[in-house]
């Protein structure tokens, strides 16, 4: 690009047609004469562009980068040094010395091992887990187990290794460790699962039992070298033999019958206790309604037994206030004066009203008559 910019350039300076060749400057001259004048401008950066360079072949050669989600493990080759080193790396660049150390990659992150038939689903993995029962009946297990590697080794408390002990006593490939995780754990279910009867292992609680105590055992043995199992996942499982498959469904619809006979058992005699329940609600309402309505007729005729006694007292003391009225009243009229005109005047109104011919020609002030034509013998 250089020559052919240069070259342009001399065929700009080419001076116009009828110029003398004398006074045209040669192309060959000129074009050195350019690079030597850009050569000056670039040798300004060559130290820097040195130095940079330098520095990334130092890096490159002198150092390592932990990516996100690992761990580094630091290696010294020689030297008294020698070894791992007990604590992970964290992400980021590291130096190392070509020859004397170096670093190994660790995830820190879940790791899925999977031990499966077949991989329908998408997930890699190994054969599916036999287990022998305890009656000798083969039962293929498909399972997953959940992983993770400790970044450094803990003593007290529950003590584990570090990935210094991951290293040295298991191997420094993934494919390592997922062999020593993948055998101890097939130890570990042959163990606790192979205790099962063949019918027990359709039961959920007793197979997680085991399972349980089987991730337990395999903790103990894979935190000395600084592996930590999270889970053993069992996704499904059938038996070898179908006439198994066959029995053990048949028994458990069995005991599913055996269930809804008892459960509809226990609705009927709850419904029965309901009825019941509510005969003895409903005598025992209308016992307090018939009670409530002997209360209410007893009180109340109680009510109206004081009520007339209440009138009848006040009744007599009204007739025997009256009585005395008329005593007082008759006893003024005959000792006053006049008092036998005053009768006469209240007798005449009555007196009128008689008929048959008892009297005639009544008059009301003869008192003397009166008497005698009734009869009345004075003395």
């Amino acid at each position: 690009m250089v020559s052919q910019v240069c070259y342009r350039n001399l065929r700009v300076a080419v001076p116009e047609f009828g110029r003398s060749s004398a006074q045209a400057p040669r192309g060959p001259i000129f074009a050195l004469r350019l690079i030597s004048e850009s050569g000056g401008i670039l040798s300004g950066f060559l130290p820097l562009l040195s130095l940079a360079l330098l520095i990334g072949v130092g890096l490159y050669f002198f150092g390592a980068v932990v990516p996100p989600g690992m761990m580094g493990v630091r290696q010294v080759m020689v030297g008294p040094a020698q070894g791992f080193g007990d604590r992970g790396l964290k992400p980021g660049y590291h130096i190392v010395i070509p020859s004397y150390s170096t670093i190994h990659l660790v995830p820190v992150t879940l790791q899925l091992f999977n031990m499966q038939r077949r991989s329908e689903e998408g997930l890699e993995g190994v054969g599916p887990l036999e287990i022998q029962t305890a009656d000798r009946a083969i039962i293929d297990v498909d399972l997953s187990v959940v992983s993770r590697f400790f970044d450094q080794p803990a003593e007290v408390g529950e003590a584990h290794g570090g990935p210094a002990e991951l290293l040295t006593n298991i191997g420094l490939s993934a494919d390592r460790w997922n062999n020593h995780i993948r055998r101890t754990v097939d130890d570990q279910l042959k163990r606790t699962l192979g205790r099962l009867s063949t019918s027990d292992f359709y039961d959920p609680d007793k197979r997680e039992e085991q399972v349980k105590e089987a991730l337990d055992h395999a903790n103990k043995i894979l935190t000395r070298d600084g592996i930590l199992l999270e889970a053993i996942l069992l996704r499904r499982f059938t038996y070898q033999a179908e006439r198994i498959d066959n029995a053990i469904f048949q028994k458990n619809l069995q005991v599913q019958e055996e269930r809804l006979n008892e459960a509809a058992s226990d609705l009927a005699k709850a419904q029965a206790d309901l009825e019941q329940a509510a005969a003895e609600a409903d005598a025992q309402i209308q016992t307090k309604l018939v009670e409530g309505e002997n209360q209410a007729k007893v009180i109340r005729s109680e009510g109206e037994l004081y009520e007339a006694k209440k009138k009848a007292e006040a009744d007599l003391l009204v007739a025997k206030a009256k009585a005395e009225v008329d005593r007082q009243r008759a006893g003024a009229l005959a000792q006053a004066a006049g008092a036998q005109i005053f009768v006469a005047r209240e007798m005449a109104p009555l007196l009128s009203t008689l008929k048959g011919g008892i009297v005639s020609d009544p008059d009301p002030f003869d008192m003397q008559r009166w008497i005698k034509r009734l009869g009345v013998d004075r003395k």
